[in-house]
């Protein structure tokens, strides 16, 4: 089924349409703006339970004076779609950040990693990346590594890379030797027998160097992370989250050490779980309330486990209102296969793949 209408006397230039829209998950559900030659199309994801909307948006380009909106849904008699709130209006709708964490890439490319455009020529990795959209590259920083890769070393050698192809730095502070997560905020193995001074004079020092460093080359971070996926704390157990005050003390510590070395780098502060309002309301009223200075808001995002699009979304317009930052979608994958015939266990089993494959295909979103 489709409904459509066309629109004339229009500006050459762009417009953007915006639509509220919900599904009970259908072969095919869209809203489409076709200009000229060109069809810009914005997908619906199943927004079922709960049949909470989503807000869709697509620009294109006007060239003669017209487009036409269409509204366009497929699928067996029982499934349905609805729009509502339903606009054009003269404008551009762009993601101001298109990024990619890079951190392995040294490593896999010292161990013989090569990359390819789709044509099958190689080139450098970041290239091939710029030239798909890619403005922004994170690079995660631990303290003393045992491979000898994610440290300070390599990060200002990356950082001239991107800074030679217009690529803007994002850095990742994990104030770990190892992964940081909502599950493990594990000590540097130098920090572990540190008092709670200690440690915060540490979190000083150890970005301070990085961010310095990064300066003093010419190359500043424009965007730091102090922590990752920061939900239950930092630096276990002085500034998990049953010691706000200390991980807000923490968290000035490396805020102050970022502005002391760049005054123009952002700051964000980053947790997990995107599409927890609740969770994110708590945590950054606790962080708030101690006043905490920040710039930005990161959240991760992986669809398996962190909710639908649409709570995703809710969210993100939420937190964004509420205390006033820009948000950042800082973390997304999706499984590269479902297959299970290998020596690896998956971390998504196929059930789980097949329920948000049938939610979440061919989705552009506005949050």
């Amino acid at each position: 089924m489709e409904t459509s209408q066309s629109i004339s006397g229009l500006a050459n230039d762009w417009y953007t349409l915006r639509a509220w829209a919900r599904s009970s998950g259908q072969n095919e559900v869209y809203l489409a703006l076709k200009c000229g030659n060109q069809e810009k199309r914005g997908y619906v994801p199943a927004t079922t339970p709960g049949y909470r909307w989503i807000q869709l948006v697509v620009s294109n380009q006007v060239t003669d004076g017209q487009c036409t909106i269409s509204l366009h849904s497929f699928g067996t008699p029982d499934s349905w779609a609805s729009f509502d709130d339903i606009e054009l209006v003269p404008s551009r709708f762009a993601l101001s950040i298109l990024g990619a964490d890079i951190s392995s890439l040294k490593k896999s490319e010292d161990k013989g990693g090569v990359y390819n455009y789709s044509d099958g020529s190689q080139a450098d990795a970041l290239q091939i990346l710029k030239d798909n959209g890619l403005n922004y590259a994170r690079l995660r920083v631990w303290v003393d590594p045992a491979d000898g890769y994610h440290n300070k070393a390599e990060i200002l050698a990356m950082a001239l890379r991107l800074k030679s192809l217009g690529i803007k730095l994002s850095v990742d502070f994990h104030y770990s030797d190892d992964w940081a997560d909502p599950g493990k905020q594990n000590k540097p193995a130098a920090w572990k027998d540190y008092d709670f001074e200690q440690l915060k004079q540490a979190v000083y020092d150890h970005t301070y160097d990085v961010c310095s460093s990064l300066a003093a080359q010419g190359t500043p971070a424009d965007m730091v992370q102090i922590g990752n996926e920061i939900n239950a704390g930092m630096l276990w157990p002085d500034g998990d989250y049953n010691h706000f005050d200390n991980l807000a003390a923490l968290l000035k510590s490396g805020y102050q050490a970022v502005k002391d070395s760049s005054s123009s780098t952002l700051v964000m502060l980053h947790i997990a779980e995107g599409g927890d309002n609740e969770m994110a309301r708590w945590w950054f009223d606790n962080i708030t309330r101690r006043d905490v200075p920040f710039d930005v808001i990161g959240v991760s995002y992986y669809p398996f486990w962190h909710g639908s699009l649409a709570q995703l979304q809710a969210n993100l317009n939420d937190i964004s209102a509420r205390y006033d930052k820009d948000v950042i979608v800082a973390e997304f994958a999706y499984a590269s296969t479902v297959l299970e015939d290998d020596s690896l266990s998956n971390i998504a089993n196929r059930k789980m793949a097949s329920t948000v494959i049938h939610s979440h295909r061919k989705v552009s979103v506005s949050c």
